[in-house]
């Protein structure tokens, strides 16, 4: 499952959703459990408030950044990396009606499973230059992001979601991994400055790590194309 996600207050949802989801919420469940959100820089909750408009944490464009962190295989010619990608805005309303309607007893959540979502950027890239971080690094700069989303729809609770599908091929184990999935963030993020404020996120990181063994970790973590090290 995607490391680095979501935790549910209610075990049944954590079965649906496993650690697929942002780290930063806790989802009520469809009986009416209210919905909690961590407070910065705290160790406590504050209930999430449905519809809180809030257009300055929406930046005016967002940058794309997806990288094969790791590679065995990374100096060997025959290794490549394939990744076809959807970055999507999902509005909070269109979000949580969404969450009720999958099911139970375990879950793997497609985009097609959120109507409503707005497509801000899509793409297709293979590499087969793999010796460094940049060259293992797909970037995509200045997507129009706050533009695209009606005032109304521009609240606190809303989420960023990635769609991915990848192919990676590691001539050193001889081995290939796939996935597709979905990853989920807010559309803000904590000041590094001041872990009290929030402010508009203008990033969205897509991680993958083949082992030595040959499986596979994916994060959405926060990293720069000169990390040597996994987070």
């Amino acid at each position: 499952m995607i490391t680095g996600f979501l935790t549910f207050a209610i075990l049944p949802l954590a079965v649906v959703f496993g650690s697929l989801l942002p780290t930063s919420m806790a989802v009520s469940s469809p009986a009416g459990i209210t919905e909690r959100m961590p407070q910065a820089g705290h160790g406590g909750f504050t209930v999430r408030e449905p519809n809180v408009h809030a257009p300055n944490l929406y930046a005016d464009n967002i940058d794309f950044r997806a990288t094969l962190v790791d590679l065995p295989g990374s100096m060997k010619k025959q290794s490549y990396w394939e990744l076809s990608y959807q970055l999507y805005f999902v509005p909070e309303d269109k979000y949580y009606e969404a969450v009720r309607r999958l099911p139970k007893g375990g879950s793997n959540p497609t985009p097609e499973q959120f109507p409503g979502r707005i497509l801000l950027a899509a793409g297709h890239k293979k590499k087969t230059r793999l010796g460094t971080m940049k060259e293992r690094t797909i970037v995509l700069n200045g997507v129009a992001f706050k533009q695209k989303i009606p005032d109304a729809q521009r609240t606190k609770f809303a989420f960023l979601m990635t769609g991915y599908s990848v192919k990676i091929f590691d001539a050193e184990l001889n081995t290939t991994a796939y996935r597709s999935g979905i990853f989920l963030i807010e559309p803000y993020e904590v000041n590094p400055l001041d872990a009290k404020q929030a402010i508009a996120r203008k990033t969205i990181y897509l991680n993958f790590m083949i082992n030595s063994n040959g499986t596979l970790n994916r994060s959405q973590s926060a990293r720069t194309t000169t990390d040597t090290t996994w987070k």
